[in-house]
């Protein structure tokens, strides 16, 4: 969808209302065809339409916090650290948007996404170029160090069983803490017969062997007649 010259003000009155917080239309900004917000601490948004209103350009300027009042040498410190990153005082940067999409959006849907994707961070910290997003850096870098210092998580019980103790699919045997129930009627097992002593086995006697007579033994010498 279009945007004209007579909506630009229009809709930087909407765009105020979706920011929030304390934008409002900076009064004091030049009649040159743009829309100029304004925010309480001296930031700025500014757009325009360009190319007959099929495209529109976008740029932020850059604000500095005042400094604490009696500040410690850490909270000076860190005043210091932050506004090294934050886009500097004066200082604009801009991105173009295309207004002709297929689902044909507002000019409203997309000039508020293109500054929450891209230019609004950047009042934090600071791009090095063209289409650099540090404040995606940063992010990804914090989630890289979670998820290195998280430790997967390890199933102390499977490292500490006893695999002779896991149960077994369909076994009759019951946990020790279970109610007891009917008994189950089964088989009668046979008595285990008592084993006698055992004695020392005697030979063998074979009944069929005939007993041998044992014959008489020869002297020597002559006999009597």
């Amino acid at each position: 969808m279009l945007i004209t010259d007579a909506a630009v003000r229009e809709t930087a009155a909407t765009i105020a209302q979706s920011l929030g917080g304390d934008w409002v239309i900076d009064p004091e900004a030049p009649a040159d065809g743009a829309a100029h917000l304004i925010s309480a601490d001296g930031k700025g948004i500014s757009f325009r339409p360009i190319f007959g209103g099929t495209t529109v350009q976008l740029w932020i300027t850059g604000s500095a916090p005042p400094p604490p009042i009696d500040a410690t040498p850490t909270e000076q410190s860190t005043y210091e650290a932050q506004n090294a990153v934050r886009l500097p005082q004066g200082h604009r940067y801009n991105k173009a948007a295309t207004l002709v999409t297929e689902n044909d959006e507002e000019p409203e849907t997309i000039i508020m996404r293109t500054l929450e994707d891209h230019l609004i961070p950047a009042f934090e910290y600071k791009p090095r170029y063209v289409g650099h997003r540090p404040w995606v850096d940063l992010f990804d870098n914090a989630l890289s160090e979670v998820m290195g210092e998280a430790t997967p998580a390890t199933d102390t019980a499977l490292q500490e069983r006893d695999p002779a103790s896991d149960d077994i699919v369909g076994s009759a045997e019951k946990p020790a803490d279970a109610e007891p129930g009917p008994a189950v009627e089964g088989h009668p097992q046979p008595a285990a017969a008592q084993e006698a002593p055992h004695e020392p086995a005697s030979p063998p006697v074979h009944a069929s062997s005939p007993t041998q007579r044992k014959r008489p033994r020869r002297t020597s010498g002559k006999g009597a007649k």
